[in-house]
Order: structure tokens, then C-alpha cells, then sequence
């Protein structure tokens, strides 16, 4: 087949290449990549070789430094011993032994190396107390271990290791010569003979020294003569090897240049070349298609006929800014039509011999469906599907820009948090498709309220955000009301049912010190709540004056600081002791928990307690508790043996979280052995008002071997009527009727009848709030088994209670 070029030539292909798609070209130029890293592998290889040649002189020299601390420690050595044998001055005695730790420091360091595995920590410091600088001992460490084996190395370290046999002689003479002097047997007959056996030694070990060095220099050089050998090896194929790849890349360049041509006519995208006063010098056919203009007739048309005004980017004297233009990016054509087509703008130059020459190549994609699909995908990312609106996440970026805009200027906006009255009962009533319905037609609803500046989004569920813009407090409060009634006055029919679209709404106002939207939308929520907890349906402000946001901004603050003391792990374990009335001493106890603030003070949990189940969160401190109990309780096995019973407390949250129960499960899995020494303590009032799941969290923990307490038996007022089918093991009568004892025969005369009820039941009683020893006298007489109060211990860290019990026990027959 044949195929015409711009310039009037035909090249032709076979039919083999048309049917494939690409030829022998194509494949030379996939194997380019190949050529580039075989280059960089030889430069590499090359480099690697340079490396090699300066490691191993340098580590020829680190040995030859090396043997000169051991060859001026050793003369050293002799020397001072000849003077030790003569004089017996201990100075000298000394110096040899310093001087001899060097060569021994070095044997050290070849011993470790020569083990299997390798001792590199020991031979670090056997070439450190040789002297050897802290730069080269790795490099002495590699030299070794590489190159022991290697000709010439092999027989220095040969020679090493014959002239350490003579360094052991020398050790060897100095504790000999250091044995006479001590016992004075050290005579000039014994003296001499010491001197000659040094000077001996010392000749030997010159001689080792000389022939250890030569070895050394000897390989070095012949191993340096043979990588720079091989470096000009290396050095001559990568020459060859590159100036082969450049004659074949630029006869590559050459035979495609053509192929370029053909390219650049059949590509899907536009291309155009411009020169450098922007006219058009070549246009392929897609972009021809982008624009809707005749091929022929863009050649000689202006870059400003083709590109959108607010695009195309000029210097101050009206010329095109290439600089600017050459930034990639997306930016509109103009269609022969006079329609704006978004395209994805690709440029770049290709700089001349001459400025005049410079081209400028642009390659445009069209992107007017992507932006389209882009667009759309960035609505539903910032607003609800269901009712249309904003949602959190825009709801969000948009308060921060309001609260820019007040913390810069003087104008004041206010929020509304709007959270429905009657969804759930919409929902539950009628079905999710009811409750759609109903959030639809009350944001809509909602948005007809507003003013042009104002709008309205969806926080999630059954919450909505309002921003009444430029509103004072005030102001937004006459708006809310205004909007609450017209809301009120609305209503929802749904299969023949009508509910009113009745709501809480909170409003805070937006000023200079609104520091986040964070802070703003949790004032606007503290309002609403407020409002919900008041009645309902009606409008509420945020006011910092205002007792009931104090107290809720003071129980938010605990539950804030006590979430974060579970997450510093900041709670501590506190107990007070349960002791029987009559019998055996055994140990009980319940776990109280403290909290400890961030100052080191200790926190009771009457602080913080009340806030977390007010919000929820007491089932998430309640498993903290749990594992906290456990893990230390599973900790001292010797004071597990000892300990009879150890009382933990529940929330009525906790009983009915699922989660919990889980929780609390895994771990009697996980450690059987404590399920007998446990026993859960649930309030009275929380199983009355949840009795089915109270009655089946009973039921697991008694089923794996823990016991159950009644809390604060007595102020339920049914506690007998429903106590018969309760499977609950202890019964903790209420302090209320125990703090009274002896000043009121009605009190004591109910202790006794739950006494009664209690043994006739087969459970055990415990008395709270015991404070006196007559009250304690009192209710051993009714037959209440154990007691529990300030009169028989102060609560103590739990740790330290565990080392007090078990008691030390004293051998009377040693003691």
C-alpha cells in the first residue's frame, strides 16, 4: 500500500506491516530501554571496578597502619619488660601489659571472625584496643572477611597468626617475670635469662612484621594491576557499546521520521504546529474534527482565531506569553460554530538555530464530556442524594469560609442546627420510604424559608444546618422562630396518616471569635439539644451567659477528658474491702474507678461518672474497666489464689450493648480461670428497666462461672415481686436505708425483712455505706452477711491492696 505525506512524497509499507500495525522500527525502537540499561549497567560495572581498586587500597593501608601499632605496641611490650626484669618497678610492668593489649585487642578481632556465625560486635572491639582508627575498622572487618582466602592475603594472615603465638610468649614472660618479682626470687642469673628470651622473641616478631607488610603491599598492587585491567576492559566495551546504540538511534531517527508524519495526520488527537507569532503552520485532521473548520483552511489562521480570549495568555505589549502557554492544562478552542470545546492544552517548543525557527507543538485532547462527567461527579460529592442539598462535607468547607470572612470584616452570620421532631416515628410507622418522603418535602420546605444570601444543607439523618447570612443573634433567632411556625404549620400525608413537620432548632451566632466550624456547629447543637431536652419543638440560643449551656458545655468537657483519659490510659483502679459479718475473713472487694487529671490530681468518679452516661459513653469505660481488672488481676496468680471475690460494677448501657457482652465474653474465654472471682454488680433500676436483656447478660456471665450482684437493692420498690425468677447470686442492699441505721426503726426493720427474703432465696446479703461500728453491730444481729463501708476500709489503690493480700504468714517455729 502506498500513503501520502504533506510534502507531496509516498512511502510505502508491506503488506505485513499494514496488517500488524508496525514494523521492524517499531520493534528496534521497543529495544531501546535495553540499550540504556546495558549502558548503565557497564558505567555502573565500571564505577563499581574504580570503587573495588580504592576499598582494597584503602584497606591495604588500614592493615599496614594497622601492623605499625602492632609492630610500636610489641617493641614497646619487650622494652618495658627488659626494664621490669631489671629494675622490678611495677611502672613498667604496667606499660607492657597496656602495650600488649593492642596485638591481643587484634587476635581478639581475627578470632571473632573466624567463628561461625561471625562476632562482629567482638571484632569491633578487638581492632578498637588495637589502636586502629574507628574510620577503618568496617573496612578492616570487609578486608578480612573478603579476601582471607585471596592469594598474598592468605599469607599475611599466616604470618598473623605464627607472630601471635610469639605475643602469647611475651604475655606469657611478663606474668612469669611479674610471679619472681613478687615472690623475690628474681636473681641476675634469672634476670639475664628473662632478657634473652625477650630479645628473642623480639627478633622473631620484627621478622614477622617485615614479612606481613611486604605480603600485604605485594597483594594490594597485584590486585589493584588486575581491576584496572579490568577497568580499561570495561571502559573500551562501554565506548563501543555507546557509540553503537548513538548510530543506531540516529538511523532510527532518520527511517521514522516519515513514519512521525503519518502519525501525525491518523492521530485521534489534535496537533497543530505554530511558529513564533502564533499562526498555524500545521493542523491534523482530529483537530480539524475538535473545531468543525475545514483542514485546509486552518493552516495560516492566528492562535487568537482558534483559542478562547480569556485563554490565551499575552505579554504587556500584546504579544503571546509562550511561557505561560507552554504551562499544560485545560483551555477552550473556538469551534467554526462560535461554541467554546474544552480541550486538555499540551505544549511544548522546539527551539531553532535561529529565534525565528523556534516551533511550537501542541497536542489537544478533547475533555468537554470529561469536564461534563467531572462537574456532575463534584455536585454529588458535595450534596445529598436524597434531598438535593449540601451535605456535611460542603456544609463544612462553607461555614470555614464564612467564618473567614467574619474574622476579617465586620459582618455577622448566624447557624441554625435543625434536627427533625417526628422522623422516627414517620419511619417506624410508615416505612423508610414514608421517612424519604418526609425528609424531602421538609428540606424543601426548609429552603423555601430562606432569604438569597441564606442556605440550608443536610448534616445527616434527620439534621440540617441553616446559615442565615449577615443575622445577627437576634435577627436569627426572630428568623428561626419565624421558620419554625411556618414549618409547624405544615404538614405530611402519607397513606392516609398526616404528621406535622415539627422541630428543635438551636441557633449560634457566627462573630470574631468563632475560631472553627467544629466549635460552631457543636454550639448550634448544644442549642438544639437543649431545646429537645425543654419540650421539644421550639427554638433555642446559644448563649455563653446561659446556666444550662454551662452545665452541658461542663458534662461535654467530662466526657471529653475522661474519653482521653481511656486513651492515655489515665484511669486508675481503686477498692474497698468487703468484709463478712460472721465466719472466715476472706478477701472481697469492689473495684472503684478514679480518674487521674492531667496535673497528677485524683479525680472521683462523681465528676465525671454522671456525664458519661448522660451522653452514651459509660459502656465504653465500663470495658476499660473490664480489661483493666482482668489483665491485673491475671497478673498476680499468688493473690488470685488468695482472693474470694472481686465485684465490678456495670452501667445499664453496658448490659444491653451487645458489643459489651461480646467484649466481656472473649476475655472469660480468653482467661477462664478468673470467671469464678468475679462478680458483676448491676444496679436495681437498670434490670427493672431492661429486665430481657439484663436477664440475658445474667445469664452468659453465670453460665461461664461469674457471680451477680444486685446493686442498690431496695430502691426498685418491685425488688421482691419479680426477685423469685431473678438468677442473681448477692443481693447489695441500698446505703440509703444502711446510713440511717439506729436513728430509724423503719430502716432497720426493712434491712432485716431483705435479710430474710435474702437467706429464705439462698442468696448472700451485703450492707453499703457502713460507717460506724454500731451499724456494723446491728447487722450482724439482723443476719446480713457482709458489710461494706468506710468503717472497715478507705478505698486504696487496687495494686496496693493486691500486695497487701495475701498477708505475709510468719513461721512460729523459726520465728
Amino acid at each position: 500500500m502506498t500513503t501520502s505525506l504533506p510534502g507531496g512524497g509516498v512511502t510505502r509499507k508491506s503488506n505485513s506491516e499494514a496488517s500488524t500495525g508496525f514494523s521492524f522500527k517499531d520493534a528496534t525502537l521497543r529495544k531501546l530501554p535495553a540499550r540504556v540499561r546495558a549502558l548503565i549497567v557497564l558505567s555502573a560495572l565500571g564505577a563499581l571496578l574504580t570503587v573495588t581498586v580504592l576499598e582494597i587500597q584503602a584497606g591495604a593501608t588500614a592493615y599496614i597502619v594497622g601492623e605499625n601499632h602492632w609492630s610500636k605496641a610489641q617493641q614497646q611490650a619487650v622494652h618495658s619488660l627488659y626494664r621490669y626484669a631489671t629494675h622490678a618497678d611495677p611502672i613498667d610492668l604496667q606499660r607492657a601489659r597496656e602495650a600488649l593489649a593492642v596485638p591481643l585487642g587484634d587476635r581478639q578481632a581475627r578470632l571473632a571472625l573466624e567463628r561461625r556465625p561471625v562476632n562482629l560486635h567482638l571484632a569491633r572491639e578487638g581492632f578498637r584496643q588495637g589502636g586502629n582508627a574507628p574510620e577503618d575498622i568496617d573496612r578492616l572487618i570487609r578486608m578480612y572477611r573478603l579476601f582471607a582466602g585471596a592469594p598474598y592475603f592468605r599469607e599475611s594472615v599466616r604470618i598473623w597468626r605464627e607472630a601471635e603465638v610469639d605475643i602469647l610468649q611475651v604475655a606469657a614472660l611478663a606474668e612469669e617475670i611479674h610471679q619472681d618479682v613478687v615472690q623475690q626470687r628474681l636473681d641476675p642469673a634469672r634476670t639475664g635469662a628473662y632478657q634473652r628470651r625477650l630479645l628473642l622473641l623480639d627478633e622473631r616478631l620484627r621478622v614477622a612484621e617485615i614479612a606481613f607488610s611486604r605480603s600485604l603491599v605485594d597483594g594490594a598492587r597485584v590486585m589493584r594491576l588486575a581491576l584496572i585491567g579490568v577497568s580499561i576492559v570495561a571502559f573500551v566495551a562501554l565506548t563501543w557499546y555507546a557509540l553503537a546504540v548513538m548510530r543506531r538511534t540516529l538511523r532510527h531517527v532518520r527511517e521514522t521520521e516519515s513514519e512521525f508524519r503519518v502519525a501525525f495526520h491518523q492521530a485521534v488527537v489534535g496537533m497543530l504546529k505554530l511558529d513564533r507569532r502564533g499562526r498555524v503552520t500545521r493542523a491534523n485532521e482530529a483537530l480539524a474534527k475538535i473545531l468543525d473548520h475545514p483542514l485546509e483552511e486552518l493552516k495560516g489562521l492566528s492562535l487568537g482565531a482558534i483559542l478562547h480570549p480569556q485563554d490565551l495568555q499575552l505579554t504587556a505589549a500584546g504579544a503571546i506569553d509562550w511561557l505561560r502557554m507552554l504551562e499544560p492544562g485545560d483551555r477552550r478552542l473556538l469551534r467554526g460554530d462560535g461554541k467554546a470545546v474544552w480541550v486538555r492544552w499540551t505544549a511544548s517548543m522546539i527551539v531553532g538555530g535561529q529565534a525565528d525557527a523556534d516551533r511550537i507543538f501542541v497536542v489537544v485532547e478533547d475533555v468537554s464530556k470529561a469536564r461534563e462527567l467531572a462537574s456532575e461527579i463534584a455536585h454529588q460529592a458535595s450534596h445529598d442524594e436524597l434531598t438535593g442539598l449540601i451535605n456535611r462535607r460542603e456544609i463544612e468547607r462553607r461555614l470555614s469560609q464564612a467564618i473567614a470572612e467574619v474574622q476579617h470584616g465586620t459582618m455577622r452570620h448566624s447557624l441554625c442546627f435543625v434536627d427533625l421532631d417526628q422522623f422516627k416515628v414517620v419511619n417506624d410507622t410508615c416505612g423508610h420510604a414514608a421517612g424519604d418522603q418526609f425528609l424531602r418535602q421538609f428540606s424543601a420546605t426548609l429552603a423555601a424559608q430562606l432569604r438569597g444570601g441564606d442556605w440550608v444543607g443536610r448534616l445527616g439523618g434527620d439534621e440540617f444546618a441553616v446559615l442565615l447570612e449577615g443575622a445577627s443573634l437576634e435577627d436569627a433567632e426572630r428568623a428561626a422562630v419565624r421558620i419554625h411556625e411556618r414549618l409547624w404549620q405544615s404538614t405530611f400525608h402519607w397513606a392516609g396518616r398526616k404528621f406535622a413537620m415539627g422541630c428543635s432548632i438551636g441557633v449560634a451566632e457566627m462573630n470574631r471569635g468563632t475560631v472553627d466550624s467544629d466549635l460552631l456547629l457543636r454550639a448550634a447543637d448544644t442549642a438544639c439539644y437543649l431545646a429537645k431536652e425543654e419540650g421539644r419543638n421550639r427554638v433555642r440560643c446559644y448563649r455563653d451567659s446561659d446556666r444550662a449551656i454551662a452545665r452541658r458545655h461542663n458534662e461535654l468537657e467530662w466526657v471529653a477528658q475522661t474519653q482521653l483519659a481511656i486513651a492515655e490510659n489515665r484511669l486508675l483502679l481503686y477498692a474497698q474491702r468487703i468484709q463478712p459479718l460472721n465466719g472466715e475473713d476472706r478477701l472481697q472487694y469492689e473495684v472503684l474507678v478514679r480518674l487521674a487529671g492531667e496535673e497528677g490530681q485524683v479525680v472521683l468518679p462523681g465528676f465525671f461518672l454522671p456525664a458519661m452516661e448522660r451522653y452514651g459513653q459509660v459502656s465504653a469505660l465500663d470495658r476499660h474497666v473490664v480489661g483493666l481488672v482482668f489483665a491485673q488481676i491475671a497478673g498476680h496468680p499468688e493473690h488470685l489464689d488468695y482472693l474470694d471475690l472481686c465485684h465490678i460494677n456495670l452501667s445499664a448501657q453496658s448490659i444491653v450493648d451487645t458489643g459489651f457482652l461480646e467484649y466481656v465474653v472473649g476475655l472469660l474465654d480468653e482467661k477462664p480461670a478468673l470467671a469464678h472471682k468475679i462478680c458483676f454488680e448491676i444496679t436495681e433500676t437498670a434490670v427493672i428497666g431492661n429486665l430481657a436483656d439484663a436477664r440475658g447478660f445474667i445469664d452468659a456471665m453465670r453460665a461461664r462461672g461469674c457471680r451477680i450482684a444486685l446493686d442498690d437493692f431496695g430502691s426498685g420498690l418491685s425488688s421482691f415481686g419479680y426477685l423469685k425468677s431473678l438468677p442473681v447470686d448477692v443481693l447489695k442492699i441500698d446505703g440509703a436505708f444502711i446510713r440511717d441505721l439506729g436513728k430509724d426503726d423503719v430502716d432497720l426493720a426493712l434491712v432485716r425483712s431483705i435479710g430474710q427474703v435474702g437467706r429464705a432465696l439462698g442468696k448472700t446479703t451485703i450492707a453499703e455505706w457502713v460507717e460506724t461500728e454500731a451499724a456494723m453491730t446491728q447487722l450482724a444481729e439482723v443476719g446480713i452477711d457482709y458489710a461494706q463501708g468506710y468503717a472497715i476500709h478507705v478505698p486504696c489503690p487496687l495494686l496496693e491492696l493486691m500486695q497487701a493480700w495475701p498477708p505475709v504468714r510468719v513461721n512460729l517455729a523459726t520465728a
